[in-house]
């Protein structure tokens, strides 16, 4: 998935490793490169997760963000900015903060400490997925732009990812590509459905 025409929010080469960011939860700038092109840079120049994990150890970023890089033989989940070293997180999924505790007010409207944990709950349910407290709506809430736009699901071994969206899912692979676009209303499920 591509941001401003050149960067990527996430995607998968064809040695089968997939990479994806998620925002860090916190506000610090600092001198740096923008993570979506630098995932674009890891995609086009590494093959594996301890590859992209190298890389991204020489680079000083501007913001931060939560990646998560996956490959046939692992996946790892790294927390990255301007002010933090590259750190691995405990468990190989990602949400909105870095460090505990988490303000109060970031939970309310992140709910970013219950998504780890309804992650791994979820497994490789993608139903789970598009429901809260891991599918997101309140854009009105906290900060505006902390929805979810899409749950995306990569099979790197096979060279497949589908990308879901409540009611619609579109797949792609390197063996049938067909290149596209979609449109996509935001804000269809219920935030205070905790089913």
């Amino acid at each position: 998935m591509q941001e401003a025409g050149w960067g990527l929010l996430d995607g998968m080469n064809d040695a089968g490793l997939a990479v994806s960011l998620t925002f860090g939860g916190r506000f610090v700038h600092g001198p740096g490169c923008a993570l979506p092109l630098v995932l674009r840079h890891l995609l086009e120049t590494c093959r594996t997760v301890e590859e992209a994990l190298g890389r991204l150890r020489t680079l000083s970023l501007a913001i931060p963000q939560n990646v998560t890089l996956v490959d046939p033989n692992r996946t790892v989940t790294v927390y990255v900015g301007p002010d933090i070293p590259l750190t691995e997180t405990p468990v190989s999924c990602a949400a909105h903060h870095q460090h505990l505790p988490v303000p109060d007010e970031q939970e309310r409207a992140t709910r970013t400490q219950a998504r780890p944990a309804a992650v791994q709950a979820a497994g490789v349910d993608v139903a789970a997925m598009l429901r809260p407290p891991l599918y997101q709506c309140a854009y009105d809430a906290w900060h505006a732009w902390l929805g979810t736009v899409y749950t995306a699901q990569y099979r790197p071994a096979e060279g497949r990812v589908t990308y879901h969206w409540p009611g619609e899912s579109w797949e792609h692979s390197f063996a049938g590509f067909s290149p596209g676009s979609r449109t996509v209303t935001l804000g269809l499920v219920d935030e205070n459905d905790d089913r």
